[in-house]
């Protein structure tokens, strides 16, 4: 694959974090967050971004007689997420607290009040966070997530007040520790064959135009698809026969063409033949 420097990524747009309770109803693919889904933005985040950790612990398999391991096996695995929330409102100062947001309350006079109390038992929320680089999208989501570390806070005059967070990602039954979504240039489900067909043989007395299909086979053995109307076109002589964006070819003049379909990084192309 020939390098790309439009997929080098940088978060320099930003980002923002979410949660919810376990088990709300996560957005279609980049669409929305939605409060009536029960999702709660956390605010401004601070400049350091989100740091991702991965920690795995391995035992090692080594028989009988043999000084080194033939093999390895996973014990255990941990994926954290880390920020620091730059707001202070409901949720941040109840998160860095400990405390249900059921026992957040709002007095006379705007008052906001809730008892902090000896933790118990386990809390976890779903958490999002989305980062941005321009048009460029990445967004994960852990369906169950919690807080097991809350760094220091400092209350002075040189620094803003933050709310440093470490969420700990839960393995559900299925085994799923987050899921991944991925809005990038240079970021695509990579092809294994593409194959141009269609009407080779045109008449300007008749049918001068042929609709190409362009199908592709992925690696990942996902259903194949006819790509036509994505895949770049191009003509070896427009002055004989013209294609437009979707794979249209259209006969002008007597003679043969090649048209190319090219579609992530992979071409094929047929011979059009134009009769008078």
């Amino acid at each position: 694959m020939a390098d790309n420097p439009d997929a080098l990524r940088s978060a320099v747009d930003g980002g923002k974090c979410y949660i919810a309770p376990t088990g709300s109803v996560t957005p279609t693919g980049m669409a929305a967050f939605s409060s009536a889904e029960g999702w709660r933005d956390l605010g401004l985040i601070s400049t350091e971004g989100v740091n991702e950790a991965y920690e795995e612990e391995r035992i090692e398999r080594r028989p009988w007689g043999y000084k080194s391991a033939v093999r390895t096996d996973v014990s255990s695995a941990t994926k954290t997420f880390s920020f620091t929330a730059w707001e202070t409102n409901a949720y941040t100062r109840a998160l860095y607290d400990n405390v249900p947001f059921a026992d957040v309350k709002e007095l006379t006079g705007g008052v906001i009040h809730f008892p902090v109390k000896r933790p118990e038992g386990q809390r976890a929320y779903m958490l999002a966070i989305d980062s941005f680089d321009g048009t460029n999208h990445l967004r994960t989501i852990v369906p169950k997530a919690e807080i097991t570390t809350r760094g220091e806070q400092m209350n002075n005059a040189e620094e803003v007040i933050g709310y440093n967070f470490t969420w700990t990602a839960y393995e559900l039954s299925d085994k799923t520790l987050f899921d991944r979504y991925v809005l990038a240039n240079g970021v695509w489900l990579p092809i294994e064959t593409l194959t141009v067909s269609g009407t080779a043989e045109l008449s300007l007395a008749g049918t001068n135009t042929s609709q190409l299909t362009a199908d592709v086979t992925y690696y990942n053995e996902d259903p194949g698809a006819d790509v036509a109307s994505d895949a770049d076109w191009e003509s070896s002589d427009p002055a004989i026969a013209t294609v437009d964006d979707a794979g249209l070819v259209t006969g002008v003049a007597e003679g043969t063409a090649t048209v190319t379909g090219t579609y992530r990084g992979l071409s094929d192309s047929i011979e059009i033949t134009v009769a008078a």
